[in-house]
């Protein structure tokens, strides 16, 4: 009896010892990169009523709190510039120490399957020329990795994300999506700083799922879930699910910006998606309590769809564009050159990740000397029978000269759409388009079908995004 009464006791004792060491949020871990020059807000449990220290060996000083009486703490960590690796040490009575963290650049990296895609492609679906990444690729880089487990919830959750910073192992990047590490890849090369990216997508996800119940509450033509449903058929495509249970954890963890690869899901009904996509980026920029926060995103690729010579994924692509222009401190990666007629997940993941980087290093970090973006339509006027089509991002130049282009059409006052003719005017950013049979051209498209690949480019190489427009007398 003494035994087994001295054994309970030892075991209470253990529990006791267990219960109360500390445990963080689970997006905090080893090899993690932290937003520089930031404030992290730091939360855990401890034993009940008792003071919890933080000491990051980036400073001198030891930050202090009380846990409740359910043991909840929190602390605010402010970070310094770029650097480390450094350690985070804290304790209640018993330590717990987060190793090899690295202060840099954060973005969080969202969207359906397009943003999902590994570095080694789906099965049967490559990404072209990435064999060399995963194969070159430095554990050593400071450059590191989380993907965010796919889950849902009907109410919001302030932790349970299931994933782990990993570092730029060779496994690591090949399970890692390919469109956001090759964005953070030239990123990190170029700014020279570590680089953490969180991949945080669902393949077939609405961008309804992505938002909050108090946002889409003044859309009303968002049709809310019921919070006590415990069984959904397309999770990824509920409104606010994905939301709740692999964003609101974030809360507190603070980031540079934004890439968001998503829209398939949505391009049946571009006029909803007018109201979402602005209504998202306002409500992500005030969940990172950054204002200004970038916010960069990529066009739908060309794809067959229903059809390649029918418009559904072309009239989306036009609200795409139309945004670019709405929303404060967004840009837009232009891909009329890598789709894929047969398959939704275009293979060209090294294009749109380095595309994005461009975007970010030129308008985010402020480099100079190089095209972000492609030829977007600015205006266009009649010229006799002829159109001439200004495009902004094409100052160096517009290629291909010399040569006709495809993708162009022109329709007259029937509205009947015609193929036209079109040529760069030497020297500058202008395309004149005609059509010897349409006397009165009233509008002018290009590359308006779900499947054309254009051939209008920018001296760095960028495509033209596809446009319509109305054409001045």
């Amino acid at each position: 009896m003494n035994k087994s009464y001295c054994l309970l006791i030892a075991c209470c004792l253990l529990l006791v010892k267990v219960q109360a060491k500390i445990t963080l949020s689970s997006i905090l871990g080893d090899n993690m990169v932290l937003q520089q020059n930031s404030k992290l807000h730091v939360t855990g449990k401890a034993t009940p009523a008792k003071f919890v220290s933080v000491v990051a060996s980036w400073s001198a000083e030891k930050l202090q709190t009380k846990s409740t009486k359910n043991g909840d703490w929190e602390i605010i960590l402010p970070t310094p510039a770029a650097g480390g690796p450094y350690t985070l040490t804290f304790s209640d009575g018993e330590k717990l120490v987060l190793k090899n963290i690295l202060i840099g650049e954060v973005w969080f990296c969202s969207g359906q399957s397009n943003m999902e895609m590994p570095v080694k492609g789906f099965r049967g679906q490559p990404v072209y020329g990435s064999q060399q990444y995963i194969v070159s690729s430095d554990e050593e880089r400071p450059l590191r990795l989380f993907t965010v487990q796919n889950s849902w919830s009907t109410i919001p959750k302030s932790d349970g994300i299931v994933g782990h910073w990993s570092q730029s192992s060779s496994k690591e990047v090949a399970d890692f999506s390919a469109t956001a590490y090759f964005f953070g890849e030239l990123l990190q090369k170029t700014l020279k700083i570590p680089v953490g990216l969180i991949n945080c997508s669902w393949s077939a996800s609405k961008i309804e799922a992505w938002m909050d119940k108090e946002t889409l509450s003044r859309l009303p033509e968002v049709e809310l879930p019921d919070v006590n449903q415990t069984e959904f058929g397309w999770p990824a495509g509920t409104p606010t699910l994905l939301w709740n249970a692999m964003v609101s954890p974030w809360k507190g963890f603070p980031v540079k910006g934004v890439i968001w690869y998503q829209g398939e899901a949505n391009s049946p009904a571009p006029d909803l998606y007018k109201k979402l996509f602005p209504a998202m980026v306002a409500q992500w920029r005030q969940f990172f309590e950054l204002l200004d926060m970038p916010f960069y995103y990529v066009q739908i690729a060309p794809w067959q769809s229903e059809g390649k010579e029918k418009l559904d994924w072309a009239l989306f692509r036009q609200c795409q564009l139309e945004l670019m222009h709405e929303v404060p401190n967004v840009g837009m990666v232009t891909t009329t050159d890598v789709g894929s007629e047969t398959f939704i997940h275009p293979p060209y993941k090294i294009k749109v990740g380095q595309r994005l980087a461009y975007w970010a290093l030129a308008k985010t970090y402020g480099k100079q000397g190089f095209q972000y973006s492609g030829p977007i339509y600015r205006s266009c006027k009649l010229n006799a029978q002829v159109v001439e089509v200004t495009f902004d991002y094409g100052e160096d130049g517009l290629i291909p000269e010399n040569q006709k282009l495809k993708g162009f059409e022109l329709a007259g006052a029937d509205g009947k759409f015609l193929p036209a003719q079109a040529e760069i005017i030497g020297g500058s950013s202008t395309v004149k388009v005609w059509n010897d049979s349409i006397k009165e051209p009233v509008e002018v498209r290009y590359c308006f079908r779900n499947y054309l690949e254009g051939d209008l480019f920018n001296n760095a190489e960028i495509p033209a995004s596809p446009f319509r427009a109305m054409i001045e007398k």
